[in-house]
């Protein structure tokens, strides 16, 4: 039976982390080790965390000296496993009876670097079941095995891709040591999974899916989906998700001939824009309208409008073919003129002929809205702002 390390960063979580750790240990299997990282919680003092599980000799407590964040607690713990096998589980969550032995199972049989497998989710509010089966699916890897340099390509492609999370995912434990290292020592949440993702993807050389759901993801317990949202909400993610984007350049261009391969700014242009179509879904599903043009100059202080304007052309297009395929020609007032408005605004300060994401985006848009034009009464054909578009 190999021996597992399962990596647990803890903040502000006391009141799940008791049920978290005892899912590891009621696996059957006596081979494992729970490393916590205590990221300096506030709630919770050394002596506290150390009491909960005192009499537990199987779990580790490391206590950093300062506050560093996901990326670093993770780091920390990882390099300080020494499990054959090692697992990231967040605080809240918790893995399923048979996890670990399946896993045992898996290994044995076909030993890859990561062993990618599905992800129950379990919504914890109203808000959270709304989009718990959404969240569900995107857990769910495809079944089959990777090699090489496919890993990293498929890992971001935006079709047949597969999710970044490090959690539901087992790593060969040398191949994980070796990865984390290499990681920056820096402060980074939110999007610390993307960047540790697109390391693992680029070092691994073999890669497993397999159709089990062995990882129980509490949606909404956490930070996820709860709290209210602001504009300061907007320039946090973006900030964030731009300094991932800034962190994985300069991984790439560490001097490293071992690491070195052809196709470094196509795969950093794969994870630039799923960086921003996450900056643009946090703006469009979290904040009015009405503060739309706001939250765009907040979004342009950290990425160029090369990099959001075609998330502005997007959002045009899904409107756009909503109405067609309802057979709607929009009123005076439908959202749909703001949303071209905003997109030819933030169009005029795009480079050249701008990414392929937005040359796509920009593209689709004006021929949903030239089908829209189809359908429009003779009273307003060529009249309104989406006309003028084709004028």
């Amino acid at each position: 039976m190999p021996r597992f390390s399962i990596v647990i960063p803890f903040y502000d979580g006391l009141d799940n982390i008791y049920e978290c750790v005892r899912s590891i240990f009621n696996q059957g299997v006596n081979e494992v080790e729970a490393i916590i990282v205590d990221d300096r919680d506030k709630r919770c003092s050394g002596d506290g965390l150390e009491g909960l599980f005192e009499f537990e000799p199987r779990v580790r407590i490391l206590h950093r000296q300062t506050n560093g964040g996901t990326l670093r607690a993770r780091r920390d713990g990882v390099l300080a496993s020494n499990g054959d096998i090692v697992l990231l589980l967040d605080q809240d969550d918790a893995l399923s009876d048979g996890c670990l032995l399946g896993i045992a199972r898996e290994f044995v049989s076909c030993p890859v670097d990561i062993l990618h497998f599905g992800a129950k989710v379990l919504a914890e509010t109203d808000r959270a079941n709304d989009a718990a089966a959404g969240m569900e699916s995107f857990l769910t890897p495809p079944v089959r095995l990777l090699q090489g340099d496919e890993i990293l390509v498929r890992q971001f492609a935006f079709e047949d891709g597969f999710d970044w999370h490090v959690h539901h995912k087992a790593y060969r434990g040398e191949f994980a040591r070796g990865c984390w290292s290499k990681a920056a020592d820096v402060r980074l949440t939110l999007s610390d999974d993307l960047y540790l993702s697109f390391i693992l993807a680029s070092e691994a050389k073999s890669y497993r899916a397999v159709d089990e759901h062995w990882y129980l993801y509490h949606l909404g317990r956490g930070e996820t989906l709860g709290g209210s949202y602001s504009l300061e909400s907007l320039r946090r993610v973006s900030e964030l998700d731009a300094k991932a984007l800034k962190l994985l350049r300069e991984f790439v261009a560490r001097p490293d001939e071992v690491h070195s391969r052809s196709d470094w700014e196509e795969r950093l242009g794969d994870v630039r824009d799923h960086l921003i179509e996450h900056v643009a879904n946090e703006m469009a599903d979290n904040l009015p309208l009405e503060s739309r043009d706001e939250a765009i100059k907040i979004v342009c202080e950290a990425w160029s409008p090369n990099d959001f304007a075609g998330e502005l052309w997007r959002f045009a297009r899904d409107r756009a073919y909503g109405l067609y395929d309802s057979g709607v020609y929009p009123k005076k007032h439908d959202e749909l003129y703001v949303l071209t408005d905003q997109a030819q605004s933030l169009d005029v300060r795009v480079n050249g002929e701008g990414t392929l994401r937005y040359q796509q985006m920009k593209s689709a848009a004006l021929r949903h809205l030239n089908d829209l034009e189809t359908i429009a009464p003779p009273a307003h054909k060529l009249v309104h702002r989406i006309g003028r578009l084709f004028g």
